[in-house]
């Protein structure tokens, strides 16, 4: 199936106005590297959130990435942002993983391993986290001295966004929006979107939904099932970014069986942690964390 036919897609050549245009051409992350979002974007990641597919087997419940310092990360994440702890997962000696957000079915999982990995972090927003009033936050950013990259609605379609790093350098993308709070999605970093679409759509069963395509990315929003949307970014000629060995998003599945002989038939790495969790990689070696989840 052709992609056009697959995806609703937005392309930055057709039909956008000069606001999104010079959005692209003209907005620096921090260390200059181009900022990619873009008003469809950030409408995309807007209108992925809210769909969910209450018969889906699988629900999409964390967004992963390393920290250094658990105290410093959650310290951040709930003095600075706003977010609570919920609870955390504490393997002695090996790590310790603090969950944040609202709900279970929508928080980040900072990863404090005892052994530190060295990979560089990613330039581009891991995350996608939504609040209701972004002035707030902007002003315990500033009371505390640290960088608060905001992005007024002018330039963004009448939705106001922010770019801030935490202690560890992990990008999140803060998306102003009415209603309650909420850890909206998982970005995965991908060297071709359409293979690691594939991928999620042969393993999980997922749908594509919003396509965007412009000249320094392809991006898709994936409806996995219930829980948090999962977006495959794909930066334009760049070389591929190094990866993590640890996961990078927990996707629970009542068909947790089905699911491990699908990958296993794909021939891509698994790693069986236990009888009820294994770490999958997709094709751009990203690690995608499968959890058996009880039937209800």
């Amino acid at each position: 199936m052709a992609d056009a036919a697959r995806h609703n897609t937005v392309r930055s050549s057709r039909g956008w106005n000069r606001a999104s245009q010079q959005l692209e051409e003209s907005m620096t992350l921090r260390h200059g590297t181009q900022l990619w979002l873009s008003c469809a974007l950030v409408l995309a990641v807007s209108s992925a959130a809210t769909a969910q597919n209450a018969t889906s087997p699988h629900t999409v419940t964390t967004t992963k990435f390393t920290i250094d310092d658990v105290s410093i990360s959650k310290t951040f994440y709930e003095d600075l942002v706003g977010m609570p702890e919920l609870r955390r997962f504490v393997a002695e000696g090996r790590l310790v993983e603090p969950f944040m957000g609202w709900t279970e079915n929508g928080r980040m999982g900072l990863l404090a391993y005892t052994e530190k990995e060295t990979v560089e972090k990613s330039p581009y927003p891991v995350s996608v986290v939504f609040l209701p009033d972004l002035d707030d936050v902007a002003a315990r950013f500033q009371a505390a001295g640290q960088p608060f990259e905001l992005h007024s609605g002018e330039a963004t379609g009448g939705v106001r966004l922010a770019i801030v790093r935490d202690p560890s350098g992990n990008a999140i993308e803060l998306v102003e929006r009415e209603g309650p709070p909420a850890v909206g999605g998982a970005r995965l970093i991908v060297r071709d979107r359409a293979e690691a679409e594939e991928f999620f759509v042969r393993i999980f069963g997922a749908a594509p939904e919003q396509r965007i395509q412009t000249d320094t990315f392809d991006e898709v929003f994936m409806n996995v099932g219930q829980g948090m949307f999962v977006a495959l970014f794909e930066p334009t000629g760049v070389a591929s970014l190094p990866k993590s060995e640890n996961p990078v998003v927990a996707i629970y599945s009542t068909e947790f069986d089905a699911v491990l002989e699908r990958v296993k038939a794909g021939g891509l790495r698994v790693r069986e942690r236990s009888a009820g969790m294994f770490f999958a990689d997709d094709p751009s070696g990203n690690v995608v964390e499968v959890v058996r989840q009880s039937a209800p």
